[in-house]
């Protein structure tokens, strides 16, 4: 016998310890006697990896049998227990009953690891009673519509749509369109969750450092509708855009990174410098544009309509997009660069940095990416004033207009470098 066949049941053990231990601190702060505490949950953890191995041997209807032989096992024990203490531990039976099932997936090689996983999740959601709980208690029948509503948008309508284009161009997707639709909702859904947690400064900043990562763009249009409907957020969504704003330019290096490794150091300079920038007039911004006093009152966490417009804005600026390209022609890489950061930056960056193995030369790829990033930041600024307040556009201009400056600059700075750096070796 070796320790690869020890392997499955010493993973099943440590599942149950891992539950077990979440169990055994809520019978300690309850102070009661329960029915399963730590080596009782890393017992069951074994016992369904022991009846999953047992199947191989009697077949599969033994460990259906083995598991409603437990299960009529746990029903008399907690049953037992509710008459002695005169409460019910639900909950701890139901827990017991998944990890005998978790322990029987760490048997199979190809499932451990989702076993694993479902673990760690099921011990989170068990620690996290009182949170959950509080979070219940205060929560308002319109936030729980707005749940629904976001769910809808995003589990039912979303996947129902085809996911091909259906104009001449080719172009109109409507199952990415309306994935933009539910990126600009999701970010003002989870922005409303955080300001309701960390109040309302810290909220909108975390949500625009997060939703940055997924699309700036989108948290644009989310902090617009922000300051449209409530002013005095407009400090922190200024601040919360611009930070979402200067994340975007580490996602295209990351992207590059992954791709086309040569093009990080010299992509590094012009992004670096938009980034900086960016970041020093946030921070400026914020500390002379003090946050006016007063409570501010979020009521509506899910709102469609302005995830309808951006949406629609996002489908016309795919299409003009698409329309240029084609009339354009060969009309070079620096052209579709500019084009295409009015729709999607990332999909620019991926294109050029694979070409540039090949196809075209670096410094048209870098170029050429430095071009959408400038696009793309000017684009948000458009957004800032035809979705937002004029306020807040103005705001944005004064970090946007010079985070776009300072790419054209180097950008020029990199150009002049390769042409002398040409005639030298020329």
């Amino acid at each position: 016998m070796e320790f690869v066949d020890l392997y499955p049941f010493v993973m099943s053990m440590i599942i149950g310890a891992l539950i077990g231990i979440e169990r055994q601190r809520r019978i300690v702060e309850n102070k009661t006697r329960g029915v399963a505490g730590l080596r009782t949950f890393v017992l069951i953890a074994l016992l369904g990896a022991l009846a999953a191995s047992l199947s191989e041997i009697f077949g599969h209807l033994f460990i259906v049998i083995a598991y409603a032989g437990f299960l009529i096992l746990v029903g008399i024990g907690y049953a037992t227990a509710s008459r002695i203490t005169g409460w019910l531990d639900f909950t701890s039976a139901v827990a017991a009953a998944i990890t005998f099932l978790l322990g029987a997936l760490c048997y199979f090689e190809d499932s451990m690891l989702l076993a694993v996983a479902l673990s760690i999740l099921v011990t989170w959601t068990l620690a996290t009673r009182k949170i959950t709980h509080r979070y219940v208690e205060a929560i308002s029948d319109t936030e729980l519509l707005d749940t629904l509503k976001m769910a809808l948008v995003a589990l039912v309508i979303l996947p129902l749509l085809p996911d091909r284009a259906l104009d001449p161009l080719e172009v109109l997707n409507p199952r990415r369109i309306w994935m933009m639709v539910v990126l600009v909702s999701l970010i003002s859904y989870v922005g409303y969750i955080l300001i309701r947690v960390l109040g309302d400064d810290r909220g909108l900043t975390l949500t625009g450092i997060l939703g940055g990562i997924i699309s700036s763009t989108a948290v644009t249009m989310s902090m617009a509708s922000e300051v449209r409907e409530r002013r005095q957020s407009l400090a922190s969504a200024v601040f919360a855009t611009t930070l979402a704003s200067c994340t975007m330019f580490p996602r295209i290096l990351l992207i590059v990174m992954v791709v086309n490794m040569e093009l990080v150091l010299p992509l590094s300079v012009q992004l670096a410098a938009m980034a900086g920038v960016g970041v020093a007039l946030a921070y400026i911004h914020r500390n002379n544009l003090a946050p006016i006093k007063g409570s501010v009152e979020h009521k509506d966490p899910f709102r469609l309509i302005p995830a309808l417009k951006f949406g629609a804005l996002f489908a016309f600026i795919l299409f003009v997009t698409k329309l240029a390209s084609v009339s354009l022609g060969d009309a070079g890489s620096y052209a579709a660069g500019v084009i295409s950061g009015l729709a999607d930056v990332d999909a620019v960056v991926l294109t050029m940095a694979t070409l540039a193995a090949g196809t075209i030369t670096g410094e048209t790829a870098v170029i050429a990416i430095t071009l959408a990033a400038i696009t793309n930041t000017g684009l948000k600024l458009v957004i800032a004033f035809l979705m937002g307040s004029r306020e807040f556009g103005m705001e944005m201009a004064k970090v946007f207009i010079p985070m776009m400056a300072a790419g054209i600059m180097m950008l020029f700075w990199y150009t002049n470098a390769l042409h002398h750096l040409s005639q030298l070796l020329s």
